[in-house]
């Protein structure tokens, strides 16, 4: 089976890099396509571990969205609107850090430079995802966006499928990423759904019911992280203290309520009250004993704080290699995997100096996206959602999570000079930028370029 899914993701990735490069049509969906052919193909597959279905050291999933992206560079010519400059700057100087850090005092290994060059790649996916998608129209945009929407609530529709017939343990609809994986993508896509909501005008019916199939994937998915990410996203989006705002919030809150009193997610809600007993047993300065459920998860926090603290300024090096030397060095915990949050996991990686690159890259592609005062919030909201996410998983390396940065990022770009003459629109004309001043606009009127 392995040899199988190796030699269909060889052949669907090509073939959606060579349909994305042959016109701008294509590109715009990319992404899309990118994550339909992790679920629907894939649909009556048994669940595979990422760890095992691999190529070259690069999980199978991630390379459809890796060649979307690098077809989107190949469109792209290198061209940058020239306000990523400092971005790039900083990109580069991360990757020169982490090369050094990683490979030349870690050791050149397959692994080190498998978990080195994941992040120029990624820096990579977003740039051409960024330049690609300052030149979409509103209109386009909104398509875009619609159709991406559209792909999740039909996914999780697919994962409620596979656990109905036994396919699945749960409703994870990505048989070859884990299902905290899954619910990253699940939780960041979600605050658009509310956005197509608006400015398309969708019926209360529709809302309902696309909250309804992802408010019981994720139940069924039986992932604490997916539904703290939900009720983030909700939050974010509707807080705003006007009447409005608090009845849309208590909608939102009282149909996963609902779902809670319903039965059907009584063990995703004892994962999270067992997060609750486990906080208030630290909080009060107790000791937990190795029968507890999250008592490895805890010892493996203390590890990695004791690694962050021993190579305080430039960290082990990225990757679990390195990271493994610095634990064992720190810690006497038997296990030494990761401590499922990427801000503890990555500061002990990258030492201060390195993770404060991160954290400032990070920071610019925040400052990219619209505010959460603009009518395009939702795409602030989505940045925030995996932010929060991210105390609890460390899929920072998702190709998928980096070509949404640079697709809404893209989306959200307004030259400083056309910001007053067009405040509503996602890619005014004129943009400026690094090489190539004639790189046109994409618009429901050029598709086919």
């Amino acid at each position: 089976m392995l040899t199988g899914l190796k030699a269909y993701y060889l052949f669907a990735s090509l073939a959606l890099f060579l349909f994305a490069i042959y016109s701008n049509r294509n590109a715009l969906h990319a992404f899309g396509y990118g994550i339909a052919l992790n679920i629907f193909p894939l649909a009556l597959l048994p669940d595979v571990s990422m760890d095992i279905a691999r190529l070259a050291g690069m999980p199978l999933a991630y390379m459809p969205i890796t060649c979307a992206g690098l077809a989107l560079a190949v469109r792209n010519n290198i061209r940058l609107p020239r306000s990523y400059s400092l971005l790039l700057t900083l990109a580069i100087v991360y990757c020169v850090y982490a090369f050094f850090t990683t490979v030349i005092v870690g050791g050149v290994t397959v692994a080190n430079l498998a978990y080195w060059f994941a992040w120029p790649l990624n820096f990579l996916i977003f740039f051409s995802a960024a330049a690609f998608f300052s030149r979409v129209d509103k209109s386009t945009a909104n398509k875009v966006i619609k159709s991406t929407v559209t792909v999740l609530v039909l996914g999780c529709l697919v994962g409620l499928m596979r656990y109905a017939l036994g396919i699945g343990e749960d409703a994870n609809f990505m048989p070859v990423v884990n299902r905290n994986g899954t619910v990253v993508f699940v939780a960041m896509i979600f605050p658009l759904l509310l956005y197509i909501y608006k400015e398309e005008r969708k019926s209360r019916s529709w809302l309902v019911f696309c909250v309804g199939c992802i408010a019981l994937a994720l139940a069924l998915t039986f992932s604490r992280s997916g539904i703290i990410g939900l009720l983030a996203g909700i939050v974010l989006y509707y807080m705003r203290f006007t009447l409005s705002g608090l009845l849309k919030s208590a909608a939102a809150l009282l149909l996963i309520t609902a779902f809670a009193f319903s039965g059907i997610a009584d063990k995703s809600l004892q994962r999270l009250e067992r997060v609750s007993v486990t906080t208030q047993m630290l909080l009060h300065g107790e000791d937990l004993n190795n029968s507890m459920s999250d008592y490895n998860r805890v010892m493996l926090l203390k590890g990695a704080l004791a690694t962050a603290k021993d190579n305080f300024w430039f960290g082990t090096g990225l990757g679990l290699e390195n990271y493994r030397k610095g634990f064992h060095k720190a810690s006497d915990y038997g296990h030494d995997s990761k401590s499922h949050n990427f801000y503890i996991s990555y500061f002990a990686e990258l030492g201060i100096a390195g993770f404060s690159l991160l954290l400032a890259i990070l920071f610019l592609i925040s400052r990219k996206l619209y505010p959460l005062s603009s009518r395009h919030k939702a795409f602030k909201v989505s940045f925030l959602v995996i932010a929060i996410m991210m105390t609890m998983n460390e899929y920072i390396l998702l190709p998928e999570i980096w070509f949404f940065y640079g697709m809404l990022a893209g989306m959200s770009y307004i030259p400083s000079g056309a910001a007053a003459a067009a405040p509503s629109s996602l890619a005014p004309a004129g943009p400026a930028y690094l090489a190539h001043p004639t790189f046109n606009r994409i618009t429901n009127r050029n598709l086919n370029g």
